[in-house]
């Protein structure tokens, strides 16, 4: 019997965390909640387990006809799988609506939707949960690979889909609690007709922004329509994962595979806890990217941890290199290992700053032109080609005495049109690729290859052809 506790701050009730998996029992204590802070007595609180059963399948990149890439590794996602007991769901509900969790990491991007960033943070049982080393161990068993969770802002977000029409917080908490809404809720016509690859889906295609995911339903199942993800097959077909049902959950490497998650009808709530990963091999490729999270993340949250995580994978690269040249028996130099060690940690400290988009300016330019525009920048483009002729005659310099130009990003420019020339790959938030298309790679591509949305808006607005689109197709309400 092994017993952990927690030195992080203190906001929950004495408890304790019953570990079932295989044959071991661990019980894992949190303290006591910090003074002024409102607590759920002792004899409320039920011991929590963790049930685990391995996923029945999983699939690789070969069964969605899909090429592996360097980054990858071999199994693309699972099935979903017993993870959490019914006692374990409830516990870890209570721990999501604590006061000090909804007053810290909640906002509503929309009606009837919630979002909890960095829940753990502001509670013990979250935390511990995920960092578990028998947590650890079914993450790593499960998708083939060593796993570390990539940060703390990471642990355990959380996004909930409520019936409401509202977007205040406290009205749609106040819908929610520790039990798991059962109540059927009847479908119209339209709900019974819902396609999520021809209607707006809850996330639309995309990748995400770090290799791995653990995806853990915290809500009933039952007469849910929708909810499922869909993965685009290397044909360009879909293929369908059920969603996982109370205490299941699925495993995706989500910064690979190219998916969506449909809407969830039918049901009261649905809440899915999501953690991230990165392979915690050294030498294994870290794909990570924050430009899906940058918008609605607190920047200086988002920024410390991005920022020390990523100084912290480069140390145990270097570490590892140095170790590897003292165990050479006369420590001999390869220059030329070398130099591609020095080129790909360089690349990798570039990509670490180009996502920080200083805080001011993110918010100046999220304001002037809207998160839906943010979310739809990749669409915006592909219009813009179809609806104003002009555009293909853009030159890969367009913008450059108009638009930043003492940014750094030119210079990035200037280096992918080198790869272009030369044929190499391009690495990108949204998987890497080989540029082919007739028309010349211009600093919208670039910005829209970083994941820079923000700045590829104030391009489009310099060069004029924000404007000229806006002319066409008019802003949504």
């Amino acid at each position: 019997m092994t017993k952990i506790s927690s030195s992080i701050p203190r906001y929950e009730t004495s408890t304790c965390l019953h570990v079932h998996h295989h044959s071991h029992l661990l019980l894992l204590f949190i303290k006591s909640p910090a003074p002024g802070i409102t607590t759920i007595p002792n004899s409320q609180w039920k011991k929590i387990h963790i049930a685990h059963s391995p996923p029945q399948k999983t699939f690789s990149f070969t069964d969605l006809l899909l090429t592996p890439t360097p980054t990858s590794t071999p199994i693309a996602g699972t099935t979903p799988f017993p993870l959490l007991s019914p006692e374990g769901v409830r516990c870890y509900r209570k721990a999501l609506f604590q006061r000090a969790v909804i007053a810290n990491c909640a906002n509503s991007p929309g009606p009837g939707a919630l979002i909890l960033r960095g829940p753990s943070r502001y509670s013990t049982f979250i935390k511990d949960l995920w960092t578990h080393p028998e947590t650890m161990q079914i993450v790593s068993e499960t998708i083939g690979v060593p796993l570390e969770i990539v940060m703390p802002l990471e642990i355990g977000h959380t996004n909930i889909q409520t019936r409401s029409d509202s977007v205040d917080v406290k009205a749609m908490v106040d819908e929610l609690g520790p039990e798991p809404l059962n109540e059927p809720v009847e479908l119209s016509d339209a709900d019974r007709e819902y396609d999520p690859l021809k209607v707006d889906s809850i996330i639309p295609w995309h990748y995400d922004s770090y290799p791995y995911v653990c995806v853990l339903m915290l809500s009933h199942t039952e007469g849910m329509v929708g909810g499922e993800t869909y993965i685009k097959r290397g044909d360009g077909s879909t293929a369908k994962i059920e969603g996982p049902q109370l205490g299941y959950a699925c495993m995706l490497q989500g910064g690979e595979v190219q998916h969506l998650a449909a809407r969830a009808i039918g049901v009261k709530e649905r809440i899915t806890t999501i953690t991230s990963y990165r392979a915690a091999t050294v030498g294994t490729y870290d794909s990570s990217y924050i430009a899906n999270v940058r918008p609605y993340t607190s920047r200086s949250a988002l920024y410390s941890d991005w920022t020390l995580y990523r100084l912290a994978k480069m140390r145990e690269e270097i570490s590892a290199l140095e170790k590897t040249i003292v165990a050479r028996p006369d420590q001999r130099i390869d220059v030329g290992e070398l130099e591609a060690f020095v080129a790909s940690q360089t690349a990798y400290l570039k990509r670490t700053a180009r996502q920080l988009i200083p805080e001011e300016q993110e918010e100046l330019l999220l304001a002037k032109y809207g998160m839906r525009s943010f979310r739809t920048a990749a669409k915006i483009w592909e219009s813009i080609f179809k609806t104003i002729p002009i555009a293909r005659q853009l030159t890969p310099v367009a913008g450059r005495d108009c638009w930043m130009p003492s940014s750094p990003l030119w210079r990035d420019l200037r280096d992918s049109l080198e790869d272009i020339q030369a044929g190499r790959m391009l690495e990108s938030q949204k998987g890497r690729f080989v540029w082919t298309n007739e028309r010349a790679y211009c600093m919208g591509d670039e910005l829209l290859r970083q994941g820079l949305n923000e700045f590829f808006l104030s391009w489009l607005d310099a060069v004029g052809l924000w404007s000229l689109y806006r002319q066409l197709i008019p802003a949504e309400p």
